[in-house]
Order: C-alpha cells, then sequence, then structure tokens
C-alpha cells in the first residue's frame, strides 16, 4: 500500500492533473535525455509548441468546465497522432508541446499535418455546443545535441511569431 501511495504521488508531481499528459517537469527530463542520445546519434530532436487558438471564448461562453473538456480532448487527439516515442505534454493553460526524439527538420511537417488532422474536428460539449479550435505551432530541431531550455523557448518563440503572422495576414486580408 505505501508503495502504491508513493508511486501515485510520483505520477501527480509528473504528470497533468486534468489530461493525464506528462507535464512541464516530466517534458523536460524526456527532452533532456533525448537531446543527450542525440549527441550519439545525431538524427535530430523536434519540439512543436502548441496554443489553442479560441480557447478563451469557450471558457467565457461555455464555462470552465466545458474548457476542461475541451482540453482533454485536444491531449487525447494529439497523443493519438503521434508516434509511439513521441512525448504530448500539457505546459500549463491551453499550451502543449510535442517532444520528437529522431525527427529531424525534413520530417517536421508530416508531423506537424499530423497534428493539425487530428485537431481538425470540431468537439461537442456538453448542452450541445460545437467548437472548432485553431492551433499556433512554432517548432525548433537540434542535431547533435543542445540545451533543452534553450529549444524549449526557440519553439515557443516560433509560435507565437507564427500567431503573429497570421493575424496581420488576416488583418491585410481584411482590408482588401
Amino acid at each position: 500500500a505505501q508503495r502504491a501511495a508513493e508511486d501515485a504521488l510520483v505520477r501527480l508531481a509528473m504528470h497533468d492533473p486534468l489530461t493525464d499528459l506528462p507535464n512541464r517537469a516530466l517534458l523536460g527530463d524526456r527532452l533532456e535525455r533525448a537531446l543527450t542520445a542525440d549527441v550519439r546519434q545525431r538524427v535530430g530532436v523536434t519540439v512543436i509548441y502548441i496554443d489553442l487558438d479560441g480557447f478563451k471564448p469557450v471558457n467565457d461562453s461555455h464555462g470552465h468546465a466545458a474548457g476542461d473538456l475541451l482540453l482533454q480532448a485536444v491531449a487525447e487527439r494529439l497523443s493519438g497522432a503521434l508516434r509511439a516515442g513521441d512525448t504530448v505534454a500539457r505546459l500549463g493553460g491551453d499550451e502543449f508541446a510535442v517532444l520528437c526524439p529522431g525527427l529531424g527538420p525534413e520530417q517536421v511537417p508530416v508531423v506537424l499535418g499530423r497534428i493539425a488532422r487530428a485537431a481538425a474536428p470540431p468537439v461537442r460539449l456538453p448542452g450541445g455546443a460545437v467548437v472548432r479550435l485553431g492551433l499556433s505551432t512554432g517548432t525548433a530541431t537540434s542535431v547533435g545535441g543542445g540545451d533543452p531550455a534553450s529549444l524549449l523557448e526557440e519553439a515557443d518563440q516560433a509560435m507565437f511569431a507564427n500567431k503573429r503572422r497570421r493575424r496581420t495576414d488576416r488583418a491585410a486580408a481584411r482590408e482588401d
């Protein structure tokens, strides 16, 4: 019983309680291991940073319980779109990260396509409302090792740059 209690505490410390995905701490550990292994393999380690577009209005219009269900649905879809050795983690709020060991930059578009297709179907909320979310993504790849925090930060910055670019493009399209 004590061993089971200890295991449960470790699980709580390393997983997001809402989605049961790895949390930032476990992602960091796995990222560090992947980068260390890639020093020898030199294949590549890719991090994909994901932010849900349109999540706040779901919480505001339908309540936090609906937002929680939406986050759980996204977590399940992302997990189903990845390879067995990949890790999807919830970083907090509506932000996720995907760690893809052994994935070089030339393979990233394929993975991004799988993620986009998995997230595309609408989600039915309690009460019958149907919502669609968009994803903003940013990627960073390191070949031959690297710093875990820097790689995650690079992917985060790429995600924000993509989000800003899409907003600018939408604004320009409205002006035309």
